[in-house]
């Protein structure tokens, strides 16, 4: 064999292997792209059910959104006849005394812990003065009671409208009692809003009265412009 038929046969190996090169990497590179094109047909497969899921999920939403536009429809329709209904008790209602003192006076007193000591209720009134001068049948001693009744009661202080004779003069006078210990009682002279102490000399007479209130539904009952102290 010659050396030109020998190097023919070196090239056609080396052309061999090289194909087969060009083989091998070919089917390496079918394989990868294979594989990658399965990876991302998955990956489309899972985005398109994560897709099915969130219009399954905004549907349900949308569903309940209008089940509760339905509600707030029906809310709406009860909330429109109640207010007819109301309009219509209100224009045609014949009220009675009792149910206009009930509407007056339903804010007038408020629910509070229950105070007790003299000292304390004498520290309660203390500074206490009336900015609105006292004027007889105008402001006097039953508006004044009948204000600072309102006033210690909204504290937390029970306490009570009395009128009688005037236990340090002539006339008829009104004051209060204030409950200082359980079911005893401070008298409070109302038109200087201050406690009659143990040792004032009319302190006995603080006692004798013709009639007590224990509210000012009370005491209106029994005049109606003697304690209207907002009149």
């Amino acid at each position: 064999m010659n050396e030109v038929e020998e190097g023919r046969i070196g090239k056609s190996k080396v052309g061999l292997i090289v194909a087969v090169v060009v083989i091998i990497i070919l089917a390496i590179s079918s394989v990868w792209l294979y594989l990658r094109v399965d990876d991302l047909r998955e990956q489309a497969d899972s985005w398109e059910l994560f897709a099915d899921l969130l219009t399954a999920e905004n549907e349900d939403l949308q569903d309940e959104v209008d089940d509760l536009t339905t509600e707030n429809s029906q809310l709406e329709d009860e909330v429109d006849w109640l207010n007819y209904k109301y309009d219509n008790y209100i224009a045609n209602h014949q009220y009675s005394n009792l149910e206009y003192e009930d509407i007056q006076f339903y804010f007038y007193y408020v629910e509070t812990e229950q105070k007790f000591g003299v000292y304390e209720l004498d520290d309660e009134l203390y500074g206490w003065e009336w900015y609105v001068p006292y004027e007889e049948n105008v402001f006097d001693c039953s508006e004044m009671s009948a204000y600072l009744e309102w006033y210690l009661e909204n504290e937390g202080w029970n306490t009570i409208i009395v009128i009688g004779d005037a236990p340090f003069d002539t006339g008829y006078h009104a004051w209060l009692l204030v409950e200082t210990s359980e079911g005893k009682y401070t008298p409070v002279e109302s038109t200087t809003a201050e406690i009659v102490w143990w040792e004032d000399t009319n302190f006995d007479n603080y006692w004798i009265y013709d009639d007590t209130f224990e509210t000012i539904q009370d005491a209106l009952a029994y005049s109606e412009t003697e304690f209207d102290w907002w009149m």
